[in-house]
């Protein structure tokens, strides 16, 4: 686990930020690691960001608190990584129609937790902001691009089954949005 100085300095902030200035520089780390593209540390560095944000949380609640905090919220492995590597696991499904079938067995649906799924997909392209035929040569005309995106989904405690997840990609735009919907596992 990172100590608290260790978490004001992967989040670029001063030992005593506010809560406030410690959720926007979350914000801002996370739209940077979308803006610079997945990578294969990308789940990685989203979960050292996640981590150290809650730390710096409960250490705003008071001493007691950072003292013996909270847990992070559970990381689910067999449902981040690249699709490819997921789909390997039988962590996910996907879908004749797009959808990411997320598969949960009990325990996790029970306390959720938190997952990150990367896959090449159609964005708006951000140099002409998707107006086709504007000559742009960054997407051809299009007004589309083909880009790794990496999915951040907080999944609650206690999710039902059929539940759809919309996760934020900002600051990307999808070109057609793509669902994610929780399947529980029926114990064996």
């Amino acid at each position: 686990m990172q100590n608290l100085d260790s978490c004001y300095a992967l989040l670029g902030l001063r030992r005593g930020a506010s809560q406030e200035e410690a959720r926007s520089a979350f914000h801002r780390r996370v739209e940077q690691l979308y803006t610079d593209g997945a990578g294969p540390d990308t789940a990685a560095r989203l979960q050292a960001l996640a981590e150290a944000y809650s730390r710096l949380e409960v250490a705003s609640m008071g001493p007691d608190a950072a003292v013996s905090p909270s847990p992070a919220p559970r990381w689910l492995w067999r449902l981040s990584g690249h699709l490819s590597s997921a789909l390997a696991c039988g962590g996910v499904r996907l879908l004749s129609d797009g959808t990411v079938e997320l598969r949960l067995e009990e325990d996790e649906a029970l306390t959720g937790g938190v997952a990150m799924l990367s896959f090449d997909a159609d964005i708006v392209c951000r140099r002409c902001t998707g107006t086709p035929g504007a000559g742009c040569e960054r997407c051809a005309g299009s007004g589309r691009e083909r880009e790794r995106v990496s999915f951040w989904i907080s999944i609650p405690a206690r999710v039902a089954n059929g539940t759809v997840l919309h996760p934020s990609i900002a600051p990307l735009e999808l070109a057609r949005p793509i669902d994610f919907v929780v399947r529980i596992s029926a114990p064996a």
